[in-house]
């Protein structure tokens, strides 16, 4: 069953105004953005005082530089001034590299969310992840 949902302006001005979010630029190029929520309905596990995380570094100049580590360190430390000891994320299984980064930045998997989402014909797990104490 194909299931979408169109993004109106109206969501966007809702994400923005319940969501941190901050722009990554690379030499004056937008490339991607980071944000976080506290204790969104999402989570896998629900455990209250948890932030949730995204990171997306959307264009390939920005890929493969350190970016994503850099941006995972300060939301960390956005995340530990807001006094919150967990954090939550979702990965897409085909992003090795995502996984690999995250796994290194020590987050661990707790759970897994079958037929999330569709890329190259073909349907993919959300992998959710976690990290904590940050303190």
């Amino acid at each position: 069953m194909e299931k979408r949902h169109i993004v109106t302006v109206d969501d966007l001005t809702q994400r923005l105004e319940h969501d941190l979010i901050h722009l990554i630029y690379l030499d004056g190029q937008l490339i991607g953005e980071v944000d976080y929520q506290v204790d969104p309905g999402h989570l896998f596990k629900k455990e209250t005082g948890t932030a949730w995380i995204g990171i997306v570094i959307g264009e390939e100049i920005g890929r493969g530089r350190g970016i994503g580590y850099q941006a995972i360190q300060y939301l960390e430390e956005q995340i530990k001034l807001q006094g919150l000891k967990r954090i939550e994320l979702g990965v897409f299984e085909f992003n090795a590299n995502a996984i690999r980064l995250y796994q290194k930045a020590g987050y661990v998997e707790i759970g897994r969310i079958n037929d999330f989402t569709y890329w190259q014909e073909k349907m993919w797990q959300d992998i959710r992840m976690e990290k904590y104490p940050l303190f």
